[in-house]
């Protein structure tokens, strides 16, 4: 009778224990966080490093992400992009993974099954952002980006199937494009936070 009524309360236990771990996986947030690379030199070369006005937007980067504990990174093969990351990867000491931005849905498959419930950084390109957004499953907050758009943030929240976009500024003002209103997030200066869309 003892027996049974311990393997009762073992059961139970685990029974607890079980559900108690499904609720924390369905109940975590996975944040991703998208860039542009910084501003590029102007030269002719087809990989071309940051200026030194980028170089400063990266360190920028890093103080606008310092508190967001990042853990993994995603970069394409550029100097740009790996130059803009490269203070954040120093800082978390974090060896950003090569993606191919021919293939972001691949990506962002691979984002979503190895980082769930993590902070992700992935830096692209003027003509990559907005299809990387899409691959997650995000509403497009504008139909392109142009060559002057250096200063967006994008941060894209995932939890239980739904995806939340906000947009910030960060470091000194460098666009054409607006951020509709729907979208606008938080800056480096001041948090202005949308109401939750979850």
């Amino acid at each position: 009778m003892i027996i049974l009524r311990l393997k009762n309360v073992l059961f139970s236990a685990l029974l607890i224990g079980l559900i108690c771990i499904g609720l924390n996986a369905s109940a975590q947030k996975t944040t991703i966080f998208i860039v542009r690379h910084a501003e590029k030199a102007a030269a002719m070369a087809s990989d071309p490093d940051l200026t030194a006005v980028g170089a400063l937007r990266a360190t920028e980067l890093l103080k606008a992400l310092k508190k967001e504990r990042v853990t993994v990174i995603y970069t394409t093969d550029t100097k740009r992009t790996r130059q803009t990351i490269k203070p954040v990867a120093d800082r978390f000491v974090i060896a950003p993974e090569v993606y191919d931005p021919s293939n972001l849905k691949a990506l962002a498959d691979k984002v979503l099954l190895n980082n769930k419930g993590k902070n992700v950084l992935i830096v692209g390109h003027s003509n990559t952002i907005l299809p990387t957004l899409a691959a997650f499953g995000s509403e497009q907050p504008f139909s392109a980006m142009t060559d002057d758009d250096y200063d967006m943030l994008f941060k894209l929240v995932i939890k239980d199937g739904k995806t939340e976009l906000t947009i910030s500024r960060y470091g000194a003002e460098h666009h054409t494009t607006q951020i509709p209103d729907a979208f606008s997030g938080f800056t480096t200066e001041r948090m202005i936070r949308p109401p939750s869309r979850f």
